[in-house]
C-alpha cells in the first residue's frame, strides 16, 4: 500500500507562530519549530506559515525551496500546446464542469479560462485552505472550490455536466512530476478506482479522465475517444 506522509506545520518568525498553531489544530497536523524540523525531520513535507501566506516544501528534494502557486505561469506554459484546451474545445460552454480531483486547481483554472463554470472539490482540509488562499490572492473568482469528498457529489451531478478526473497516476518516478504534483502524490492517499467507476455510472453526459503515458492500470470501460500527448492522454466518455 502507498505510504502517505502527513505534512508538518511550521513558521519562520514568532509573529507567525500563533497562525501556525491554529492551522495545525484546525487540520489535525503536527506542529514543529524550524529547529525541530532540522534536527529530526530533514526529509519531510512542510507547510510553512510565512508573512505573505502559506507555502509548501518537500525537504527530501535536493535544493528544494518553499513554493506557492503561479496560475499565470501555468497559463503561459499551456498557451501553445494545451491538450486540455483541445479536449474541452469540443464541448459546449453551457455544460457545468465538476472537477472531482481538485488538488491545486491548476487544471480547473485552465478549464475556467476556456469559459466554463467550474465547481472543484477537495476533501483534504489543509489542501483546500492552501488552494483557496492562492485562488484569492490571484483574484481567480470563476472557480467555486468546495471542501467536500467527491464521492458524496456524484449522485448530485445532472446530465448537462462534464466530470473531470485527474487521479495523479500513482506514479512515484520523480522525473515525471513537478514539485507541486510530487508533493501531492506523497501527501494524499490516491484511490481512484472507486471514483472513476462511480463517475462512469453517473448521469453526466461527458467524463474526461487524465492518464499518464506509463500508467499501467486499465479502465474497465472503453472511452469514446482519446487525445494523446507526449506525457498525458485524455480519455473522453461521450454519452450525449
Amino acid at each position: 500500500m502507498k505510504s502517505i506522509q502527513k505534512p508538518i506545520v511550521s513558521f519562520l518568525s514568532e509573529a507567525l507562530e500563533k497562525k501556525a498553531k491554529n492551522f495545525s489544530k484546525d487540520h489535525k497536523l503536527p506542529l514543529l519549530s524550524p529547529r525541530e524540523i532540522r534536527k529530526l525531520h530533514k526529509d519531510k513535507l512542510v507547510i510553512w506559515m510565512l508573512s505573505d501566506g502559506i507555502f509548501l516544501q518537500d525537504l527530501s528534494l535536493k535544493n528544494s525551496k518553499p513554493f506557492s502557486l503561479d496560475f499565470q505561469e501555468r497559463k503561459e506554459e499551456n498557451k501553445n500546446k494545451n491538450l486540455l484546451q483541445r479536449c474541452f474545445s469540443k464541448f459546449n460552454l453551457d455544460y457545468q464542469v465538476y472537477d472531482l480531483t481538485a488538488g491545486f486547481c491548476l487544471d480547473a483554472f485552465l478549464i475556467s479560462k476556456l469559459g466554463f463554470k467550474v465547481i472543484a472539490f477537495e476533501k483534504e482540509s489543509w489542501l483546500f485552505e492552501f488552494t483557496r488562499e492562492k485562488l484569492s490572492k490571484n483574484k481567480i473568482d470563476n472557480i467555486e472550490l468546495i471542501n467536500r469528498n467527491s464521492m458524496e457529489v456524484i449522485n448530485e451531478v445532472d446530465s448537462k455536466s462534464i466530470i473531470y478526473l485527474d487521479p495523479m497516476f500513482g506514479i512515484e518516478n520523480k522525473s515525471f512530476a513537478k514539485k507541486e504534483m510530487h508533493y501531492l502524490r506523497k501527501s494524499l492517499l490516491d484511490q481512484p478506482d472507486e471514483l472513476i467507476e462511480s463517475s462512469l455510472e453517473s448521469k453526466a453526459e461527458l467524463i474526461v479522465i487524465k492518464r499518464h503515458k506509463i500508467e499501467k492500470k486499465k479502465i474497465f470501460k472503453i472511452p469514446s475517444y482519446e487525445l494523446k500527448g507526449k506525457v498525458v492522454t485524455f480519455q473522453i466518455f461521450d454519452r450525449r
